[in-house]
């Protein structure tokens, strides 16, 4: 990681949900046993500019710039490096298959489906990257590579819940996807793999419920009461 991205990234103890801050002093002795993760904490949702509707993300702009129109404005310094963007793809790989970027919660038996199809082309985009990254053909890494292995545990664990006819057809699905993907959309698109990992990083937004937001649970609930008194007034405090 550059130094120009090093500040959006900081140290995490996964098993006490704790971040430590770029100078804190750990006291290492022989029975300290700590595993971190280096993970990306600060995240710009579309970053990438590709999102519709919403404002991209950049590092800076020329100031005698900004007042022009939005087709005349530069684009300004990228947020991420090479780099930084190969090791926020591994996370998000990663966050995404556990469940730690949970996925949106469906309103409907028809919106969970949508889901679920969003999940399969996520794989899509994965296996496609592998084999793209490691310049090996791509009916290799489809022979090898299943969706199971690039979607989340809990729709893996899902799916083999349901019968043998249903299983074998949403395999059959996604094979054929995969195949037409890379024949005709990467095949006579010139895709990137860097195309190939922003499109991940962009649809990851809109399918998890929180990318790119901690949510802190209190510890305890306090309600401020006003009482007044002769004498003035003053503030009692009940703790639930």
């Amino acid at each position: 990681i550059s130094p120009l991205c090093h500040n959006l990234f900081a140290l995490y103890n996964d098993a006490t949900d704790t971040w430590y801050s770029p100078s804190h002093e750990f006291n290492i002795t022989e029975d300290t046993g700590i595993k971190l993760h280096y993970r990306m904490r600060f995240y710009f949702k579309n970053w990438h500019g590709t999102t519709e509707g919403e404002s991209p993300v950049w590092r800076h702009c020329l100031s005698k710039l900004r007042g022009q129109s939005p087709q005349k404005t530069p684009e300004g310094t990228p947020l991420l490096d090479v780099g930084s963007l190969e090791y926020l793809y591994a996370q998000c790989q990663h966050d995404f298959q556990t469940g730690r970027a949970p996925l949106r919660t469906a309103q409907s038996e028809g919106e969970q489906h949508e889901i679920e199809n969003e999940c399969l082309g996520m794989a899509v985009l994965a296996i496609t990257h592998y084999a793209k990254n490691l310049d090996i053909p791509f009916s290799t890494a489809s022979r090898e590579m299943s969706y199971k292995r690039f979607i989340p545990e809990s729709l893996n664990s899902n799916i083999k819940q349901r019968n043998i006819l249903t299983r074998i057809r949403i395999s059959n699905v996604f094979k054929k996807f995969l195949a037409e993907f890379n024949t005709q959309t990467v095949g006579e698109s010139n895709i990137t793999c860097y195309d190939l990992k922003i499109k991940y990083l962009a649809t990851l937004e809109g399918l998890t419920s929180r990318m790119g937001s901690e949510l802190f649970n209190p510890i305890s609930l306090s309600i401020i009461q006003e009482k007044e008194l002769s004498s003035g007034g003053y503030y009692g405090k009940k703790l639930i």
